[in-house]
């Protein structure tokens, strides 16, 4: 087993170093410059030519390094709060590493980089990372020096390192597509969190509090406040220096902080295959995760359980390894597939499932592995259903129920946070040996799904430095900086899940859409443009369009607009009504089983609801089928074509409540009401989804112009850019 060790942390006493550009785009927060101080030929300036890989466009050694360093700041600049730009200092130099083990990157914070009673100081007394400082008292503390200084390995792909059972190289794709590689862009995300701040500067091993260059202090580290020992309750700002030193080895050293405590239950969790039915086998069953794909998470993956079937042929002489196109695809569209394990990859046994439509992947793993259940490498960004393994034993039991109707859920089970003390608080690595710039100032390995800022690289991090995904903005948070999630693009894209579709991301979804942004690469012009058409996405969704669009165009032709008011209906009845419609009778997910058959019986149950309420019966009760349609036509201020009237007369039939629930929904279904409907209704969105608010009239009527005067181009418009980086929109989620 190799072990690529994340980092070092290095007292700020010693200088080590970043040097190109790397400017927020428009959705950033903080400017962050990497300044190469590598010789010529050497590091970030090494010459050899190289084929671009993973949205990586460099076409030297050098140039992929330092756009793997700009990706990263981009991603970190996008959710800090800094007026003051933070420079990272790096260069590239032979560190410590065996065949087996190896230090991947040490950060410290740069000359002058403890700073203590500042103006605007939360804390007196505390020493603070010069980055964090520079943010709280909005001024440069340090000025030229750099804020972070980091030192990375450029001894990763050679012979001696990282090389027992093959040769492990840095991964230099923005694209998370590393496979058996350690991906560099993750290995950046952790080194740059320790220059702000995350990591102590007391002494871990003897306990003693840092002093300054100028002799002041000893004072403790502002982190130092949130280490708490879960046995004697007792932070390490209240200890002793052979209390704290106790602490650092005890395993109970745990995080006390408001953030990370209230954002740990959706992050932390217990992967779980959970069966169903049938009854005889329902329950919870252990996993082993994948290191590719999306992550299982608590929005979780139902749907019933099929054996994949594939030919026994060259890739596998199987009928049930899935090493090649599966023969029953049809059965297994929309299902989660079973397969064995063994013959080829664990990647191309979940592609070809996917290829065949499935929302997931259980591996049933051989029984005499020991143990029962492992983490399966690999690496293949186009991947977008979750995969779990079970036992070999788990995996005879799923099997012997595939004809009683079973079916299953891929789940993070956040009832059960792993890596967490009895009061449920993130546990520290504190491990019984002290390990110098790797204890304390980590979380501990138990943490699950892996966390940026454990001690060693995991291959399953998505990029994201927020909640639900990671903790690490939420320690920042705890320690003082502004840290705003939607800047982070996991975030951006779930949290349009939750304002548009009412409901958690499925996994494949927020995998292509976190993706399609990510694969910019580090052209910000790029990135913008992809922010606003996946935010633009959502309203024109299939899914949207049959349910939230279509509740808002039966308002307009029920009753025209509101009283004294642009638009037809309120934000609370559209919300409850949009909830209804996208869940009941159930869920509809578009992409996942027979979404079409279920869209298409909750819109007749809405109709159908809808007509009978009191308002639409004082409106529209006994009216004729030609002035029920005449009268919804022309409150959605439509004429119709003759052919659109006469479908809707004909849908209405003997009238009752199916009848006027038929013709309501052939008036706003129809293309004209459609057509007519549709700039006010996407304007209106920017205000329900984006603002979560109903909307003021000048600025409705505003973008509603601005809408028509480029015939619904929403960019020429440039109003879905408008929301999405507006000061209101931002100040939802932090500063």
């Amino acid at each position: 087993m190799k072990r690529g060790i994340l980092s070092k942390v290095i007292a700020a006493a010693f200088v080590l170093a970043l040097a190109a550009s790397a400017s927020p785009n428009a959705f950033g927060a903080a400017t962050i410059l990497i300044k190469n101080v590598d010789p010529a030929g050497k590091g970030f300036n090494d010459p050899t030519p190289v084929a671009p890989v993973g949205n990586n466009t460099g076409t030297t050694l050098g140039q992929q390094r330092l756009n793997a360093f700009q990706f990263a700041a981009n991603l970190w600049g996008a959710t800090l709060d800094s007026s003051v730009p933070i420079t990272i200092q790096a260069n590239w130099s032979a560190l410590s590493c065996s065949s087996t083990s190896g230090i991947l990157g040490q950060t410290g914070t740069g000359p002058n980089g403890l700073q203590a009673n500042f103006q605007n100081a939360p804390q007196s007394n505390t020493w603070y990372a010069v980055a964090l400082a520079n943010a709280l008292s909005g001024t440069d503390l340090n000025g030229s020096a750099p804020e972070i200084s980091a030192t990375f390995n450029s001894s990763v792909g050679s012979a001696g390192c990282l090389d027992s059972g093959g040769q492990t190289n840095f991964y230099l794709g923005l694209d998370n597509n590393h496979g058996n590689d350690i991906d560099l862009v993750s290995v950046l995300l952790h080194e740059f969190t320790h220059g702000f701040g995350f990591l102590t500067f007391t002494n871990g091993s003897t306990g003693a509090q840092a002093t300054g260059s100028n002799g002041s202090g000893p004072f403790p580290t502002i982190y130092d406040y949130f280490l708490t020992d879960g046995a004697t309750g007792k932070t390490w700002v209240q200890m002793t220096n052979a209390e704290r030193s106790a602490s650092a080895i005890s395993s109970n050293l745990v995080w006390n902080g408001a953030n990370v405590d209230g954002d740990l239950h959706g992050v932390l969790g217990t992967p779980r295959v959970r069966v169903n039915a049938p009854a005889g086998i329902a329950g919870n069953y252990a996993v082993g995760t994948a290191d590719f794909g999306p992550p299982v998470s608590s929005a979780s993956t139902t749907a019933n359980v099929v054996l994949a079937q594939d030919p026994s042929d060259a890739s596998g002489a199987s009928t049930t390894d899935g090493c090649s196109a599966l023969t029953n695809a049809s059965a297994v569209s929309g299902n989660i597939a079973l397969i064995d394990r063994g013959t080829c990859t664990f990647v191309t046994k979940v592609k070809n499932a996917q290829n065949a439509g499935a929302v997931g992947v259980i591996i049933a793993n051989v029984t005499s592995s020991s143990p029962p259940v492992i983490e399966m490498g690999g690496g293949d960004s186009t991947i977008n259903i979750p995969s779990l393994m079970v036992s070999g034993t788990d995996a005879a039991t799923l099997k012997g129920q595939l004809g009683a109707g079973e079916n299953a859920t891929l789940l993070l089970d956040n009832s059960a946070p792993m890596g967490v003390d009895s009061q449920a608080r993130a546990l520290m690595f504190a491990p019984a040996t002290f390990s110098g710039g790797s204890s304390v100032s980590h979380w501990d390995t138990s943490l699950f799904p892996n966390q940026i800022m454990e001690p060693n690289i995991s291959g399953d991090l998505v990029h994201s430095v927020a909640a639900p995904a990671d903790l690490t903005g939420s320690q920042l948070r705890d320690i003082g900086w502004g840290f705003n999630p939607i800047g982070d693009v996991n975030f951006f894209v779930r949290q349009h899940y939750l304002d548009f579709l009412n409901r958690p991301p499925d996994a494949s979804g927020l995998n292509f859409w976190r993706n399609d942004i990510f694969n910019c690469g580090v052209d910000t012009a790029c990135s913008d443009v992809h922010h606003v058409n996946t935010s633009a996405a959502f309203f024109l969704s299939i899914e949207f369009q049959g349910t939230g669009d279509l509740v808002y165009k039966m308002y307009k032709a029920a009753f025209g607009n509101l009283a004294g008011k642009p638009v037809a209906v309120q934000r609370t009845d559209f919300m409850a009504d949009t909830q209804t419609i996208q869940s009941k009778p159930a869920q509809v997910i578009v992409g996942q089983g027979n979404w079409q058959a279920q869209l298409e019986a909750n819109k007749q149950a809405f109709a159908q609801a809808f007509v009978q309420r009191t308002a639409f019966q004082s409106a529209h009760g006994g009216q004729s089928a030609s002035a029920f349609v005449d009268s919804l036509f022309a409150n959605a201020a439509v004429t119709p074509t003759t052919a659109e009237r006469n479908a809707a007369i004909t849908a209405f039939g003997g009238g009752g409540t199916a009848g006027e629930a038929a013709a309501l929904r052939s008036v706003a279904e129809s293309t004209s009401v459609s057509n007519a409907t549709f700039n006010e209704s996407f304007v209106l969105m920017q205000y329900f989804g984006y603002l979560q608010r109903d909307p003021d009239t000048s600025g409705y009527n505003f973008w509603l112009a601005k809408l028509n005067q480029f015939n619904g181009d929403f960019v020429q418009a440039e109003m879905v850019k408008a929301f999405i980086t507006s000061t209101e929109y931002r100040q939802r989620f932090g500063p």
